[in-house]
Order: structure tokens, then C-alpha cells, then sequence
């Protein structure tokens, strides 16, 4: 009996372990400077058919909600958060991308992995909850940030109406700087149907989707 129970745990352990993908590790120096970054940067609406590779997402990741260590707290993030509280979520719909099977991904900065939350391509339906902006569904793969409204519960509502999106500047705003100093392009999209894409998500009742990037190689 207890060799059963012990193999049925080492299977679960096993599935979870499958679904946990480890990324390659980031750099941490680039070729671009910040401020030819900035200059370079143009939205970008027209995504050529060319695929990105798992380790231009590990950066693109890492970039937009990843560790660092600042000497004195020791692990902290990619960008400052009201109270350390970081309520933003980050997940990738991703449809061609080498290294990765399409599907929709959750991000997990602990572990800098990925966790298979869907398996297919979904960026069309991630375009029809985005009031069918093409160049979704043309881009190998979209970020999109989802917000745990509650987690700002402690700043009453300016946490919630103000120090949550701010987090959202930071973290996006960095996406948009590594993206350009990566070659690719992107765009930020916040028209889209809520409800639409908690669906093709399968967010939990307590994520909201705030922000949509997708990402490539302009055309």
C-alpha cells in the first residue's frame, strides 16, 4: 500500500514538474544603451512571420517582473512596488515561439519558469478580446499583465486606484525598453473586453487583466 501511495505521489510530482518550464538564464549587460533604447522605440502594429526563440521571452520575462539583488535586502524585483506588495501577474500567449509549444503561460519570477496553463494557440481569441486589433493575432507571442486587486487591500482604495497601476508603468514600461534593445517590436494595447479575456485566459476570480503587449519583429 505505501509503495503505491509513494508512486502515485512521484506521478503527481512528475506532472507538476512537466508543466514547470525552466527558462534560460538572463543577461544581465546588452548591446543598446538606455538612452538609444528610448530613442528607437516606436509602436509598433505590424509584426512580421518570424519566430521569436525562448530565450528572447526569458529576457522580455525577466525584464518585466524578474529577481535582482540590490546588496541590502537582498532578492528584490526589476522594479520598485508600493509596500513590496507586487500585485501584477504576468502571463504569455504564445503561438510561435522556438522552444516552446503554443499555448498560454503563467510567469513565475521565484523560479524565472514558466507554467503551461493551456495548451494551444490562442491568439485569436485573444484578438476577439481585444475588439479584433489584428496585429494581436500577428505577433508570435503577447504579454499580458493581470492585477490582484486585493493584494493593495492594505493602501485601502488609493492601493487599489493608484499604487497598482503605477506598478503597471513600471513593469511595462521596461518590457517596452527591452523589446526595443532586443530588435523586436510592440505595442501597448488597454482596449480590451475584461470578461473576454478571463475566459481565454482561465484567470482565477481574483486576477483582472489590465494590459496587453504583444511582441516581434516589425514588418
Amino acid at each position: 500500500m505505501r509503495s503505491k501511495t509513494l508512486l502515485l505521489i512521484l506521478l503527481i510530482a512528475n506532472l507538476t514538474y512537466a508543466q514547470e518550464i525552466k527558462l534560460p538564464s538572463p543577461s544581465y549587460k546588452g548591446s543598446f544603451s538606455f538612452e538609444e533604447a528610448i530613442y528607437r522605440w516606436k509602436a509598433t502594429r505590424r509584426f512580421k512571420k518570424q519566430q521569436l526563440t525562448i530565450q528572447q521571452i526569458s529576457q522580455l520575462l525577466w525584464a518585466t517582473s524578474g529577481l535582482t539583488v540590490d546588496g541590502i535586502t537582498s532578492a528584490t524585483r526589476v522594479f520598485p512596488s508600493a509596500g513590496a506588495i507586487y500585485p501584477l501577474e504576468i502571463y504569455v500567449v504564445c503561438g510561435e515561439v522556438n522552444g516552446l509549444q503554443a499555448g498560454i503561460y503563467k510567469y513565475n519570477y521565484k523560479n524565472h519558469s514558466l507554467k503551461l496553463i493551456k495548451k494551444g494557440d490562442f491568439r485569436e481569441e485573444l484578438t476577439k478580446s481585444a475588439l479584433n486589433q489584428f496585429f494581436i493575432s500577428q505577433a508570435p507571442a503577447s504579454f499580458v499583465w493581470v492585477a490582484k486587486y486585493e493584494k493593495m487591500s492594505f493602501y485601502g482604495e488609493r492601493g487599489k486606484t493608484r499604487y497598482i497601476h503605477i506598478d503597471l508603468g513600471h513593469s511595462a514600461q521596461n518590457f517596452t525598453i527591452q523589446a526595443t534593445s532586443l530588435g523586436l517590436g510592440t505595442v501597448q494595447v488597454g482596449a480590451f473586453n475584461d470578461d473576454l479575456v478571463n475566459k481565454t485566459l482561465s484567470l482565477p476570480k481574483d486576477e483582472t487583466p489590465v494590459y496587453i503587449m504583444p511582441v516581434g519583429y516589425r514588418e
